[in-house]
């Protein structure tokens, strides 16, 4: 896609951060100049905290406290050099330099808003006619300081060196543009379509936030195999979110989950037989999943807190191999939720869903 001009773009997409959570974006991105461009976007936050997005929390979305505007403007380096050169076209694919502020449309604290200023460098590229990839790394000065929106002690307005953090943001999902529609442009260099894959790891981006007083990280590393020649496969990952703080309110507080899905791929020897698909681990596919989850706690003037839990249940979602060493995987699910001492009892359940993006080996 880098070789078929835009001026204009419309992304909707699921952003993944651990500065404000994970949520809905939709950005509106317009080119000024062959190198820079403007943006103006809207961010619903679904989660703080976790991993992917329940919608048992979707209701309370809509309220200002959870929804951030935003605008910026982005600088794309090396776009002239490489137009000359014949290597691409007036669009929005490549590396890029950015500025931007953020802000939520509501008071959070003490009758202030929460707005972040941010510098950051990131990729930004298109695959298919309406598929998108943007992921950066940044400096943000957040206000207040991320902790303390869920506290009651007063924000200060004056600059704080402890506001500043590094950290990354990943966004993946649908654009739409000014673009034509080309269907006969080399899919299978984007798909990774003709190659038998019988197994392969998985790391998912991660999402890091790295300030003075405090850090957190949240990561994911999988691995998967067919089962024999059939459509089936065993999906084995392990994900851990750690949130650590400094000063004198510290601690530490860290979610372990294990999870073991069954996938059936179950378009796949249909695909085949037509020429359209090889023997490999993309597609469409539904399942079932088994996860136990174990969570620490250790704050300053309270006791170590550890608890755990189980969850099964069952799942569809798509799962495409990308450029060779990308993959994509997104899922839609219903699961059971079981304390530690009553693994077989449900006591609750959740409708949630989840995407991810990383490397495949």
């Amino acid at each position: 896609m880098t070789k078929i001009p835009t001026k204009k773009i419309l992304k909707l997409g699921y952003t993944a951060t651990t500065y404000k959570g994970m949520g809905i974006s939709t950005v509106f991105e317009y080119k000024v100049l062959p190198f820079l461009s403007l943006e103006a976007g809207i961010y619903s936050r679904t989660a703080r905290e976790g991993d992917g997005i329940s919608f048992s929390l979707i209701d309370r979305q809509l309220n200002g406290q959870n929804l951030f505007a935003s605008g910026g403007a982005r600088w794309y380096p090396n776009m002239r050099k490489r137009i000359a050169r014949q290597q691409s076209a007036n669009n929005f694919t490549g590396s890029y330099l950015s500025i931007s502020y953020e802000s939520s449309l509501a008071a959070i604290q003490n009758g202030k808003v929460r707005d972040h200023f941010s510098m950051s460098y990131g990729f930004q590229g298109r695959f298919l006619n309406n598929g998108f990839l943007d992921f950066s790394l940044g400096l943000y000065y957040l206000r207040p300081f991320p902790e303390w929106f869920t506290s009651g002690m007063q924000v200060p307005t004056a600059f704080r060196i402890d506001n500043l953090v590094f950290a990354s943001r990943s966004l993946i999902g649908l654009a739409f543009g000014d673009w034509k529609k080309n269907d006969r442009g080399p899919l299978c260099d984007v798909l990774y379509c003709d190659y038998l894959v019988r197994k392969h790891f998985k790391v998912r981006l991660p999402e890091v936030n790295i300030g003075i007083r405090g850090q957190f990280i949240r990561g994911e590393i999988g691995y998967e195999r067919k089962l024999g020649p059939s459509p089936l496969s065993l999906n084995f990952s392990l994900w851990n979110e750690t949130r650590t703080s400094l000063g004198r309110y510290s601690g530490i507080q860290a979610t372990t989950m294990g999870e073991a899905q069954l996938r059936f791929y179950y378009l796949q020897k249909k695909q085949i037989s037509k020429g359209r698909a090889s023997d490999n681990l993309s597609g469409l596919y539904l399942g079932s999943r088994l996860a136990y989850i174990w969570r620490y706690r250790d704050a300053s003037f309270l006791n170590p807190v550890t608890n755990a839990y189980s969850s099964a249940g069952i799942m569809t979602g798509y799962q495409q191999r990308l450029f060779n060493r990308l993959y994509f995987d997104a899922l839609i699910g219903f699961s059971g939720l079981s304390s530690d001492k009553k693994l077989i009892k449900v006591e609750s359940g959740e409708f949630n869903a989840k995407a991810s993006v990383g490397f495949a080996f």
